[in-house]
């Protein structure tokens, strides 16, 4: 294969030199955030639900040698597409899968591809503006859901890299149209559009293609031209899906009998499109409501974006990056089901149009534009003060036994937020670069506080791990063990995929039939099991309990851990 005289090899090369900065200062950068999140990988308990499913998955894919359908137990994943597993199962077959940070690692070096595009994008969209790629750069890594992403075993992190590639592509094709005198476009620009829109329909299903839809449909409208289409290519793109997704697609619905695409897109997507799924709908403008916490503190410098009125919307870049940002949004708020990290996907726009807005020469505000400046200001300061009180709070009400290390990373945060806050009022004075660079290097540290540090010493709602250290405390491992009402995937993750989840009968039964068996009940359901046992003649023990908070649920919980008497020395007899 040969794109534009060259070998597919030369062509990766060009890719690849394309797309990475060559300033030592951005690389010692990254090399410092790749080495907080990592300890926190450390340091972060594994995170119900959706996080721990994933990585059982992938953990099972490995030990199945199954890599055509995911499942979680004996239940068949049908979530989202085969790519993310590959890449989890591919990490944990190289580092170990028994430790979740294996699982993680994807999400990390995603999140660090994600910056060094977002770099590259503001070299190559406003090369007149030195400090734009960097200040972008800072302002997306100091997003609390980047740096949250960038700890857990999911798509999204993973996504976002794959989108910033495709949109890295979709530029260059949309700028080649603007240079109306260039020579033909290459085909590897829309090989690589098209090829990475692939990948994003492996790792997350529609999110790439919607992405590059709503992007190029407001560009059309906002440049009323739909000459530049042209470049795309859409045959040849299509093709280039069919070969890379339909290898997959077609296994899979041959495996599961057609029941993983009809879950997938039936029982998954298109459940979310209709209705708040899993009770997670909001109404329109949730993520405009949100964007404080979600983009903080960048958010204090969003009012900027309207101080260049229609100006800024003259510049090719900014007009990409606007249609970017404005169709997505528009759906995701329009979607019933909202979650947090549905808005990373247009993060980057947003980083590079504000950074432009900061940099560019402004045009002297209006009463309106002050305004709105002024509302990006108390936003920050609001959710800042939000941010410090939410840290102690979660430091008293789940700092458990570790009450003292949370409580120290509370302090920790409240003094970064401080300190964020009184950089801001220097900005605020005179817009010197150093404040922003210190507001920004500051929000990274403290989203890291707060994920790595604080999070992660939260003791009491940790349950699954405090669970598997009772276990391997007893003075032999149960040859069974049986989960009644704590069911949580955490749970399966570190006590292995032989874990029984069962409800209160079946336990019952599960004692009278394993007498070297572990029964673990939540007390709501305890009165039952006992009664349900004593039916059955069963002389039961309590062997240890364990208290916690249960954040899936909502609620606290505590465990009650049953063995039959004869096996217990000492015995805890009774109920």
């Amino acid at each position: 294969m040969r794109l534009s005289g060259k070998s597919f090899s030369e062509n990766w090369q060009y890719w690849l030199a394309e797309i990475a900065p060559r300033r030592p200062v951005f690389w010692i950068v990254l090399a410092g955030i790749f080495l907080a999140v990592l300890i926190g990988h450390q340091s972060l308990e594994v995170i119900d639900r959706d996080e721990a499913r994933f990585a059982q998955a992938s953990k099972q894919m490995l030990l199945s040698g199954d890599l055509i359908t995911p499942y979680f137990m004996d239940e068949m994943r049908a979530k989202k597409p085969i790519a993310i597993y590959w890449l989890q199962s591919a990490s944990a077959a190289i580092f170990g899968h028994f430790d979740i940070a294996s699982y993680r690692l994807p999400s990390l070096l995603a999140m660090l591809a994600a910056l060094v595009l977002t770099y590259r994008l503001g070299v190559r969209m406003w090369p007149d503006l030195r400090f734009l790629p960097i200040i972008s750069v800072l302002l997306l890594a100091a997003s609390p859901v980047m740096i949250a992403e960038a700890h857990l075993a999911k798509t999204d992190a993973v996504l976002l890299a794959v989108i910033l590639c495709q949109q890295f592509y979709l530029w260059q094709l949309y700028q080649h149209y603007q240079l109306s005198d260039g020579p033909p476009v290459a085909s590897r620009l829309f090989v690589g559009f098209w090829l990475f829109m692939a990948i994003g329909i492996l790792v997350k299903g529609p999110i790439a293609p919607l992405i590059a839809l709503t992007t190029i449909a407001g560009l059309t409208l906002l440049d009323r031209q739909v000459k530049w289409l042209v470049h795309l290519a859409f045959i040849r793109g299509i093709f280039i899906l069919a070969i890379i997704t339909l290898p997959w697609v077609v296994a899979v619905s041959y495996q599961t009998d057609g029941a993983f695409l009809d879950i997938a897109i039936r029982g998954d997507f298109i459940s979310k499109v209709q209705s708040g799924q899993e009770s997670h709908g909001a109404p329109f403008g949730t993520y405009f409501g949100l964007l404080g916490l979600l983009f903080f503190p960048g958010i204090a410098f969003a009012g900027f974006l309207f101080t260049q009125g229609r100006d800024m919307l003259r510049h090719p870049a900014s007009r990409f990056c606007f249609a970017w940002l404005a169709g997505y949004w528009l759906v995701i708020e329009l979607v019933p089901t909202k979650l947090p990290h549905y808005i990373l996907p247009v993060l980057p726009a947003l980083a590079l149009l504000i950074a432009n807005a900061l940099l560019s020469p402004l045009a002297p505000p209006g009463r309106i534009q002050r305004f709105l400046v002024l509302t990006g200001y108390g936003l920050a300061v609001l959710w800042g003060l939000v941010l410090a009180g939410a840290s102690f709070w979660l430091a008293i009400t789940y700092g458990g036994q570790s009450g003292g290390s949370a409580f120290i990373f509370a302090m920790l945060a409240g003094l970064l937020v401080s300190f964020i806050l009184w950089r801001l009022w220097g900005w605020y004075r005179g817009r010197q670069l150093g404040d922003l660079l210190a507001i920004c290097g500051a929000g990274i540290a403290l989203h890291l506080v707060l994920i790595a540090g604080l999070f992660a010493s939260l003791s009491q709602i940790h349950i699954a791990n405090r669970l598997k250290a009772h276990i391997a405390s007893l003075p032999s491992r149960p040859a069974a063990i049986a989960l009644v009402g704590y069911h949580e995937p955490s749970a399966v993750f570190h006590l292995g995929q032989d874990i029984l989840l069962l409800d209160v009968k079946q336990a019952a039964l599960f004692m009278a039939e394993a007498p070297d068996g572990l029964a673990i009940i939540e007390e709501r359901h305890r009165a039952e099991f006992i009664q349900l046992s004593q039916q059955l003649e069963q002389d039961l023990g309590v062997r240890d309990t364990l208290a916690g908070t249960n954040i899936s649920k909502g609620r606290n919980i505590r465990l009650f851990f049953y063995q039959h008497t004869a096996n217990m020395r000492p015995a805890q007899k009774g109920g």
